[in-house]
Formats: structure tokens, sequence, C-alpha cells
């Protein structure tokens, strides 16, 4: 006697099929797994990215500004009273970087970022100028 079974395969599509649940509509419990899986995934992915990437180059960074204000702030207001300073509107390197406690190159660096050019003084010595009283097409 042969006896026939009613087997019904189930296939990877069926998975993924929207099936009507008492309470509504709903994803099956593997494609509910699957989503769960994929979207906490990703979201550790950004947030290992988060805490090991950008929080720490952000906090260097905040460092740096930090220790580059406490170390250079008070020498670049010098270095401003100085070249504003109506008797002397320009001043050689040598005095500029004596008078800061920098190297003539870190001297240099400060006088660009607060708006300074460099000139030719008598001499052929290096001089600076603030550039808002000595602009670039003016010779000094």
């Amino acid at each position: 006697m042969l006896v026939e079974h009613n087997v019904h395969s189930f296939g990877i599509s069926d998975a993924f099929t929207i099936r009507r649940n008492p309470g509504g509509y709903g994803l099956s419990a593997f494609a509910a797994a699957l989503l769960g899986g994929v979207v906490g995934g990703v979201l550790g992915v950004l947030g290992t990215l988060v805490s090991s990437y950008w929080g720490p180059r952000s906090l260097e960074e905040w460092r740096d500004r930090k220790q580059e204000d406490r170390e250079f702030g008070p020498r670049k207001k010098l270095l401003l009273n100085m070249l504003d300073d109506d008797r002397f509107p320009i001043r050689s390197v040598e005095v500029l970087s004596r008078v800061t406690g920098t190297t003539e190159d870190q001297c240099r660096r400060l006088l660009i970022e607060i708006g300074a050019r460099g000139v030719t003084m008598d001499g052929d010595r290096e001089g600076w100028a603030l550039i808002e009283r000595f602009p670039l097409d003016q010779d000094p």
C-alpha cells in the first residue's frame, strides 16, 4: 500500500514573503532576524568608526589647538603690538624672534598667521610689517 504524503517544500523565497499575521502584516521570523542582523552589523561598524577614528582624531586636533593657543597665542599678541607701534612699523626678524623667544622660522610662521608680510630693509636685512599698514602693492 502506497501512502501519499502532502509535503510542502520550504524555499528561500518563502522566508521573505510577507504573511498575514493575526495582528496584521509582517516579515517572517527568518527575514526579521536577517534584517536585524544587517542593521545591527551596520550600526556596529559605524559605532566602531566613530569611537576608534573620528573620536580620537577630533580629540587630538582639539589638544593641538589648545596647545597652539597656550604656547603661541601670547607671542602672536606681542608681535601684533610690536608691528602696530607707529614709531617702528617695520621690524627686523632678528628683533622679533628675540623678543618673542622663538626661532626665526617659528617667528616667520607666526608673522604670516597674524597677517604680516616680509620686506627688505636697509642693508638687505629681512624685515616684517603688517599687511594692513603696508599692502602688498605698496613698497614700505
